[in-house]
């Protein structure tokens, strides 16, 4: 593995850790829970004659679940690039014994 490889991957650990941050934080889980609940609400609640204003809140509705899962995938890419790296220098420390 060369610098670079060593490099990005050390990025994606810190990404890791920050994700993991927001992820943990009251604040934005209450906030993005309250935001789906709202959107969900919403939603349900339009007339039948509203079908731009459902689209709309479909939309806002779904945007919400995709910030959680990009989260969450930086999440797990982290995890991937710490083992990575832990295996790195097990090797190295194994290679030279």
């Amino acid at each position: 593995m060369n610098k670079d490889e060593q490099g990005k991957l050390q990025q994606e650990v810190s990404q890791s850790n920050k994700a993991r941050q927001l992820l943990d934080n009251p604040l934005l889980k209450e906030s993005l829970d309250q935001l789906k609940k709202l959107y969900a609400e919403s939603l349900f609640n339009t007339g039948a004659s509203e079908s731009e204003t459902r689209e709309k809140l479909w939309l806002a509705y779904n945007v919400v679940g995709k910030v959680e899962q990009h989260l969450q995938e930086i999440l797990d890419t982290g995890k991937l690039a710490k083992k990575q790296l832990e295996d790195f220098r097990t090797s190295i420390k194994n290679n030279k014994f």
